[in-house]
């Protein structure tokens, strides 16, 4: 599959976009997450997860590797800028951005690294952290995204107070800037034009694997990161929900089905779903009808999205699932949309009891409207989901890929 002209196409219209200034964009985020720190009056926020610490400094080192491995982490105080604790030799990383102070070797103690040596790395590993914690920040309150119960219980011994953090970042991360959103749309560019590539490409005989490629492919070439699923299927595979993709082989008349989930240029995110038929064929009724359902959930969900609207009221007013299809149902209504899946996220009514939390929708989140519709027992399901902007009257879709005109009653 020769994906030249798609790429040369995305290329020419990445040129075309406003172009992302960086260094203010990781200002920016930087700014967000320290006023979200003083509000909560801590001295700073320890990450380990790779998202947050690209997201704090712009720094970045084996993302997907460092998601199972704690083998980097940084530091943010309150005031000032962050110390980065890298991976052995990768100082050089840290240079030139603005964002980080200084880098230091980390001290690792995951199981493989450690072995028998790990309880007196801790201690080591703490020494230092407290070190720098009464040095370079205001308060020993610090934040925390994720760390191993003997990393907290050695902080505690050395009189730091750690609280949980993801909720700390995630909220910085949930209203973006000017330039996170030139980034989005830099994201959105390369992602519409692979799902043009995957369309053309739907033909019997293709893979789902091969199609899945394609995605993965021309993110890479076009300088994204990382596709974060393999939810590309076909036929029987779109019912239930959340297969992965396989070597199966496409048919005329089956559904396609995607989610692309594409961390793309910057990092930034383009999470939409799109459904659609192999060719040449037309759709039956049954297709027809899970497709115009499903358009219907997604475009009657994104009418109630507004700043200001809650939660709650988002979901009281949202689209009501058909009963046939509700032992299928996602049970997402909405999700934020950034560096990843993120703060806030909707559940339906029906499950707001064990899911659900209030807060409302702010200008410049950036959300993903979920729809999955399927039946239990059936041959076939679709996926849909768009991806817009909130703002103050309404909203702004982010990534303007067609849906199916054929298959829409």
């Amino acid at each position: 599959m020769d994906l030249t002209s798609y790429i040369n196409d995305a290329r020419r219209g990445l040129i075309q976009l406003p172009q992302v200034d960086e260094a203010k964009m990781r200002m920016e985020r930087l700014d967000r997450l320290q006023q979200q720190l003083a509000e909560n009056d801590l001295g700073g926020i320890l990450l380990y997860d790779p998202i947050n610490i690209r997201y704090a400094t712009d720094c970045r080192n084996m993302q997907i590797w460092t998601m199972h491995n704690a083998a980097r982490y940084c530091l943010v105080p309150t005031e000032g800028k962050a110390i980065m604790f890298d991976f052995v030799n990768c100082g050089h990383l840290s240079k030139g951005l603005d964002t980080i102070a200084e880098s230091r070797p980390g001290t690792l103690w995951y199981h493989h690294t450690a072995g028998d040596k790990r309880p007196e790395l801790i201690e080591v590993w703490a020494d230092e952290l407290a070190d720098v914690i009464a040095e370079r920040c205001g308060n020993s309150r610090i934040a925390i995204d994720k760390l191993e119960p003997g990393g907290r219980t050695a902080l505690t011994e050395r009189q730091i107070t750690t609280v949980f953090g993801q909720d700390i970042i995630e909220r910085a991360r949930s209203v973006k800037s000017t330039e996170e959103l030139k980034a989005q749309k830099h994201s959105a560019l390369v992602c519409m034009t692979a799902l043009r590539a995957m369309r053309d490409m739907t033909v019997p005989g293709a893979t789902e694997n091969d199609l899945w490629a394609v995605l993965a492919s021309m993110n890479s070439n076009l300088g994204g990161d990382y596709i974060e699923t393999k939810l590309v299927v076909a036929g029987s595979n779109t019912n239930p929900w959340y297969t992965e993709s396989s070597n199966k082989v496409l048919q005329p008349g089956e559904f396609l089905a995607i989610d692309t989930d594409m961390i793309g240029p910057f990092g930034y995110n383009t999470d939409i779903s799109r459904t659609w038929l192999c060719q040449p064929a037309k759709p039956t009724p049954e297709q027809k009808t899970l497709y115009q359902t499903s358009y219907d959930q997604v475009h009657t969900n994104m009418e109630l999205i507004k700043a200001g609207v809650s939660l709650r009221e988002f979901a009281e007013k949202a689209w009501k699932m058909p009963e046939q299809y509700q032992d299928l149902d996602c049970r997402v209504l909405v999700h934020g949309t950034g560096m990843c899946n993120e703060y806030p996220q909707v559940p339906p009514l029906a499950f707001w009891e064990r899911t659900g939390y209030d807060g409302v929708f702010e200008e410049n989140m950036t959300l993903s409207i979920e729809s999955y519709i399927g039946e239990v027992g059936r041959s076939h399901g679709v996926k849909l989901e768009q991806m817009v902007r909130v703002t103050e009257t309404g909203y702004e879709i982010v990534a303007d890929f067609p849906f199916e005109d054929e298959l829409l009653n």
